[in-house]
Parts: C-alpha cells; structure tokens; sequence
C-alpha cells in the first residue's frame, strides 16, 4: 500500500522535538537517528516521503543540527543514502571524515557510531535494506561517510532517480515501488565502483571533535559519581577502548582528569564564604565523591592539606574580600 508520510517540526523545546523525530523517523523509514539543534539555531525539519513496505525514501530539510546513532548502538536500522540537495555537512563513521556539498551523496550506517554536523540544508534520502546492499557489496562499511560525486556517470543516474521517486511518489504502484526497491541496492553500487574504500587512520580534525563531546559531557555530568569510561562511551556513541585511546597522548589520563577536576570543585567550595552552612561531606558527595574517606585522602594528596584544616584558612580570607 503507498504510504505518503510527513511531518513538521517546528517550536518545540530541544529534548521534545528531538524525541518527536527519532521517534517518526523510526516508524517511518525504520532509520535510528538522534537530532539536535544548537542554541543558536533550536532544531526545525519538514520531512515528506514514501514509507512502503519494501521501498522507503524522503526529502528532508533541516535547520543547522548534528545527527548521530541513537543511545541503543546495535538498534536494527536501514542504512541512510543521503544527496544533499543544499548546503554544507561534515560526516564522521568508521575513523572517516567528509565534507559533503550539494550534489554529493555519502551513506551512513546508524547501527554503528556517526556523528553528522550540518548547517540549514535540504537532503533526498533513501532507506535501504543493510542485506539488500552488503549481498551486492559485502565490505560496504568500508564505504560509509564518502562522499560520492553525482554529476557524472552512474553518480548522475542515481541523483536523477532519487529526485524522480520523490516526485513520482504518489504514482507508484506497489508492485512498482517492490521492483524498484530492488533495483536500488544496484544503482548504488555502481556509484560507489568508481570510488576507492578509505582506510586511512581517523583524522586529527574527528579525534579533537570526539575528545571536545567526551570532555562536554564531563563537565555536564562530573556530580555523577558512577561516570566512568564506559559510561561515557555509552553515552556518546564510542567504543570504551576508543575513548582510552583517545586520551594515551595527554599528560593527564581521563580518569584522573575527572578526578582532579572534582577537587577542584571541591577546592573552590571550601574556600567560598558563600558554601559555609554546608558540610564537607556535602560538598564532596555534590561533587561525585561517594567516600568521605577516600575524599579527605586524594585532597590531602592533591593539596598537602586536609579539607577541614584548608576550610579553616580559606574562610576568613573569602571572608576579608
């Protein structure tokens, strides 16, 4: 049965229109995308497309917003075939960075970790079948986050019939959307044989971007007393192994960043005049420590000081100013 499906987000709070469109989208185009705007620009999409039972695709535009995989890494999805029709976008999977223009097309797999950065742009999108494809091309993520050139070739004869099923969607029989449906996974293909799988190492650019989400969510989580590497990485969508890699170059280890930056915290709270009604065990389980003990030992090893004897200098300082 042909199935015109559309929605509109538009003035909805950050958390709530980000939920409504995971939420369409998966029942859909069975597609795992998490959005979100950014405070400059609260996230805004009008999504129109065709839902059949076998062939799913959608025209798509966006205010500025990153895309990645939904919390649930390994929730059963199609995979994205994206032709930016406008605008510009930096897509991340599998260590690969691309810059995407209009009239390029890259594929994304949301199974798997992806992060997507774009500004306001229009995307023509099909939703194919992860079998369909890897049957025609088993090492296709070796081809995820590429930019594909569409103004020549077999690149060209796939852009003209991702326009066309958009504007023939409400004309397509379905036995007509089930041929094409199988004829799609080919085209593709034949895009992609004039290109050659990148495995190149991750890029300087996508490791700071990835170190910039983990230490953002840090901060914004540092009371959270379980975070640890698996927290995180479950939360951003990255491999615990990747994060720990991520940080053997620094001076300081992840964990004993964290670790230092609580004491700070806690640092500063003692010394404030403004924090004097509350305990140093309060301070310290504010700040994620769940062990007074342990607390009172790392800041004697960090400072050379106790809590209590470091409050009782810091006061009447704070006190003076």
């Amino acid at each position: 049965m042909t199935t015109i499906r559309q929605f509109t987000i538009h003035g909805e709070n950050q958390g709530a229109g980000s939920a409504i469109f995971r939420r369409e989208m998966q029942d859909a185009f069975a597609v795992g995308l998490s959005v979100q705007g950014n405070q400059e620009h609260p996230f805004s999409t009008q999504v129109k497309g065709y839902s059949g039972e076998r062939l799913r695709f959608a025209a798509l535009r966006f205010s500025p917003h990153t895309t990645c995989s939904p919390r649930a890494i390994g929730l059963r999805s199609r995979l994205l075939v994206s032709l930016h029709r406008e605008g510009v976008a930096l897509v991340h999977q599998e260590g690969r960075e691309t810059r995407i223009e209009p009239d390029d097309l890259f594929i994304i797999d949301p199974s798997r970790p992806f992060f997507i950065e774009a500004g306001n742009v229009l995307a023509h999108s099909l939703y194919i079948e992860h079998s369909a494809l890897r049957a025609i091309m088993p090492e296709i993520e070796l081809h995820t986050a590429r930019q594909v050139r569409t103004t020549y070739g077999a690149g060209a004869v796939l852009r003209h019939t991702i326009d066309q099923l958009l504007a023939q969607a409400d004309r397509l029989s379905d036995l007509e959307a089930d041929r094409l449906a199988d004829a799609l996974p080919f085209l593709i293909a034949a895009s992609l044989a004039g290109t050659s799988p990148d495995t190149r190492p991750p890029p300087s650019r996508l490791r700071a971007l990835h170190k910039q989400r983990i230490m953002g969510y840090v901060k914004d989580n540092l009371r959270n007393h379980e975070i640890d590497a698996a927290h995180i990485a479950a939360a951003i969508n990255l491999s615990t192994r990747y994060i720990y890699e991520l940080f053997e170059d620094e001076n300081v280890p992840l964990m004993k960043w964290i670790w230092q930056t609580r004491l700070e915290r806690c640092r500063a709270d003692l010394a404030s005049a403004a924090m004097r009604s509350r305990s140093i065990g309060e301070i310290a389980f504010y700040w994620g420590f769940n062990d007074i003990t342990h607390f009172s030992r790392a800041f004697r090893q960090r400072y050379g000081v106790s809590p209590r004897a470091f409050r009782k200098t810091a006061l009447p300082q704070a006190a003076a100013h």
